[in-house]
Formats: C-alpha cells, structure tokens, sequence
C-alpha cells in the first residue's frame, strides 16, 4: 500500500468524524449539554470536575497534589473519598482536613454504602464545607449526591436522577443500575438508616 492511499484514508476518517460530530443526536447533545437547570451543582472548576452543591457540600473527581489549594481557599474540612482502593491520606496529611473514606463499588450500589456516604457528609458538614469525590466524580459521587438530594433537599427522585444522567458530571451509561438504584431505592429506609446511630 502506498503513502497515497494511507493519507486518503486518513483525511475519510477525519470526514466520517465531523459527519458523526453534526448527525442530529449529536447536535442534541451538545444543545442539551450546555442548557444547566439553576438548581443543579453550579460548577467551581472544571478541569476538576468541581461542583457547589449547597454551602457545606461540593463534588468533584480524584484530587490531585494541584488541588489542595482550592480546597483550602474553600475552606473544606472534610473529604469523602468514595474509593474503595485508594486513600487521601497521604495526600491530605497536615492539611488540616479530616478524610472519610467509605468503598463503594460502582457496579454494586447498596443502601449501606449510600447510609454510610451520607451519615459522613452530615458528620463532616458539622465542622465545615465538605468535598465527596471518587474517580471521576460521576457515577459513585452522583449517586451519593442524588440521595443527598432526595433525603436531605426534598428532591423527588426523578429530580435528582435528572440531574445525576445530564448534569454534565460524566455520568457513564454502562452504570444501568444506578438509575435502576435510584427508582427503586425505598427513601424512607435510608432516611432513617441515616437518621439512626449505631
């Protein structure tokens, strides 16, 4: 094969791409995408997937070494680490900022994971502004930050589910049984799971 034929096929696979990027669903992404609903986490920065969910609580992905100063202009004290296999500790020592961590596997959601997530934000938020994060800060941390909505806001489960799929967190679609999760969980147990101390 020649050179030729290797810098057509280049330049038909660069056409295919902006074909695909103007089908119509894709224009419905992108015009979707950049419509936010007022009472969704407003965003704080986003290269960090940071987001404002009320005054004592933000969002966001993984920390990295970069973010411990936004974290403390914020004034976080607490950290919520969703993560089941890797710690903040180290990463947060002498910081002055208490780290929380409560594992929870993507792809096995629990009432007794989101009871122990929320019972950690509620704890936390005594002291100050707390910062719930796992990988991405958009399946686990979206779930968690769902029912945060539905059982300590008021939201109805559709509400904060909406918010959750098109906020614009990352939500991956793979993750079916978040949504599945979020439609069937019974608010009322996990209210009072919350509620109850140990």
């Amino acid at each position: 094969m020649t050179r030729h034929f290797f810098k057509r096929l280049a330049k038909f696979a660069v056409l295919v791409q902006l074909a695909l990027a103007f089908t119509p669903y894709a224009q419905a992404e992108l015009a979707h995408a950049s419509v936010r609903k007022p009472e969704w986490a407003q965003p704080v920065d986003a290269s960090a997937n940071l987001y404002l969910i009320d005054k004592n609580f933000y969002r966001s992905a993984a920390l990295q070494p970069k973010d411990i100063k936004t974290l403390n202009a914020l004034g976080i004290k607490t950290v919520v680490n969703l993560r089941s296999f890797h710690s903040d500790e180290e990463l947060l020592e002498n910081t002055g900022i208490k780290t929380v961590q409560v594992g929870i596997n993507t792809w096995s959601i629990s009432d007794k994971n989101i009871i122990a997530a929320l019972r950690a934000i509620r704890a936390g938020a005594q002291d100050g502004p707390v910062l719930l994060h796992c990988w991405h800060g958009a399946d686990r941390t979206g779930v968690v930050t769902a029912m945060y909505r539905v059982v300590f806001q008021g939201w109805t489960r559709q509400e904060a589910l909406k918010e959750l799929t098109d906020g614009g967190y990352g939500y991956h679609s793979l993750w079916k049984n978040i949504p599945k999760y979020m439609n069937t969980v019974d608010i009322e147990k996990i209210r009072i799971g919350v509620e109850s101390i140990n």
